[in-house]
């Protein structure tokens, strides 16, 4: 047996790199998306929304469910490298193979839409970069330093050549290129990883099947999960033949699912440990990170959906410009799904799959699904994109209920409550400053005022976070406290 992982490797320090990756996530759409927004206009970003998400379907099939399943199997392995070597390519030829089944079936597409041909054509290069993509077994290794450095290349390199080629919206075919490539080219650099990390065996000691049937309940989710993601963009088409209202929709959306990626960051890195720990019947201690990572989620997902909420009416002129005024109430609906989709990873991802409660996990997310599906078929005529935001927000609030009853016996959904409780409060009296504030700057939408309401935002929560003196942040406050206090007196 060759140990190929230490087992005390930091959630702390892979949260630090998790987390500068979401800071980086959170810059570079600072930066592209007003110029994306001017430049391509809201029915070009329409076009590549709607075109991503068929495409996404396809992917979707042919990565069945072994995004999570791979991560898993690698989670469970990983202190045995012959054993890993085989997972990994058992997973990866059967992998390879679905997805080549789904390329076929998606190059039907260009036979049917001829109107979008040549951006199907160029998302071609969003299959490749899937079939490469490695994360799964980057993940279940804890190497979180090297998905956040690949990430943060990617980020780049992209918003680099978007500054440097895409000029106007004739350069959308060039946008495509950008975009997509500059994933592919990210997932390629793991190769030297995986080639570092994994032994080569023989085909013969290869087994399939077994683990096409073990990806198969993750399959389930993914496609429910593709269902509620991707629907309410195609439907938006669909039913209002509109690339505006996909525009708008995709411009609200990119901007919340920052807050998002920040909030779910914490989820990413602990679910390989708290799979580790179950596995090794360690309950306690499972159960110890699940309620930080639930802690900290309510700590920072509250504030910032009821931020986006105040300074939605100055963000959206001065970030989009003119003409995106209708994504101002599309970004204060989307903002609940910050608190929603950040308790969902958590209960979700980090209780139910390590545990092996798929079967509930499926359910609520395909409950989930049916439930958007049905919404978007009703509010999208009424409302459009707003409507298509409000079934995506009830959407995840059924799955969110429902993993939290299958959850039941390892979270407490009334510690939950009482936990947000103080969040709340700090947050609603500092969503009233920023109305305030906002009035009192007369509406004037520039860069300095959106960083005034930011900043008097956060003191006024984290005033009010130590004057409803809440516990955990006390608790941390004392333990930073006394760290720092212990590396001077060693000096």
């Amino acid at each position: 047996m060759v140990i190929i992982m230490k087992k005390n490797k930091s959630i702390a320090k892979n949260y630090i790199y998790s987390l500068f990756y979401e800071i980086l996530v959170f810059i570079v759409p600072l930066l592209t998306t007003p110029y994306i927004s001017r430049t391509l206009g809201a029915d070009g970003i329409g076009i590549y929304s709607y075109t991503l998400s068929i495409a996404t379907y396809f992917i979707n099939f042919g990565k069945l469910g072994f995004q999570t399943y791979g991560q898993l199997k690698i989670a469970e392995s990983r202190d045995n490298k012959a054993k890993l070597s085989i997972y990994f390519w058992e997973i990866t030829i059967t992998r390879f193979l679905s997805m080549m089944f789904a390329i076929l079936l998606y190059i039907i597409v260009f036979f049917i839409d001829k109107e979008f041909s040549l951006y199907y054509f160029l998302l071609l290069i969003f299959f490749a970069s899937s079939i490469l993509d490695f994360t799964w077994f980057l993940q279940g290794m804890e190497e979180f330093k090297i998905i956040t450095i690949r990430n943060s290349i990617i980020k780049i390199l992209s918003l680099i050549l978007v500054f440097l080629f895409v000029k106007d919206r004739n350069d959308l075919p060039i946008y495509f290129i950008i975009i997509q490539g500059s994933t592919l080219l990210g997932n390629i650099s793991l190769l030297t990883f995986i080639k570092k990390n994994v032994n080569r065996v023989k085909f013969n000691e290869l087994h399939f099947i077994k683990h096409l049937k073990g990806s198969l309940p993750y399959f389930i989710p993914t496609i429910a999960t593709t269902i509620y993601l991707s629907l309410d963009k195609s439907m938006i088409g669909w039913i209002t033949n509109s690339n505006f209202e996909n525009g708008f929709y995709e411009q609200a959306h990119k901007i919340e699912q920052v807050a998002v990626t920040i909030v779910t960051s914490l989820s990413v890195v602990t679910m390989p440990r708290i799979a580790y720990f179950f596995n090794n019947k360690e309950l306690e201690k499972a159960k110890t990170v699940i309620e930080e990572t639930i802690q900290f989620s309510l700590l920072i997902s509250i504030p910032m959906t009821f931020g986006l909420i105040g300074i939605s009416k100055d963000l959206i002129p001065w970030f989009l410009g003119d003409g995106y005024e209708s994504c101002i109430n599309l970004l204060r609906i989307f903002s609940a799904l910050i608190i929603v989709v950040g308790l969902n990873n958590a209960v979700g991802k980090q209780v139910l799959i390590p545990m092996k409660r798929q079967k509930e996990y499926n359910l609520s997310v395909i409950i989930g699904a049916v439930t958007n599906a049905v919404l978007n078929s009703i509010l999208i005529f009424k409302f459009a994109a707003i409507g298509a935001a409000i079934a995506s927000v009830i959407a995840e609030t059924v799955i969110l209920i429902l993993f939290m009853y299958y959850a039941k016996d390892i979270i407490s959904i009334k510690k939950i409550f009482i936990k947000s409780f103080k969040y709340i409060m700090s947050s609603a009296v500092m969503l009233i400053v920023l109305i305030l504030l906002s009035n009192k700057l007369c509406n004037l939408r520039s860069w300095g005022n959106i960083c005034i309401e930011i900043v008097v935002g956060l003191i006024v929560y984290i005033f009010m976070i130590f004057l409803l003196r809440d516990s955990y942040i006390l608790n941390k406050f004392k333990f930073l406290k006394n760290k720092i206090i212990n590396v001077f007196e060693h000096r």
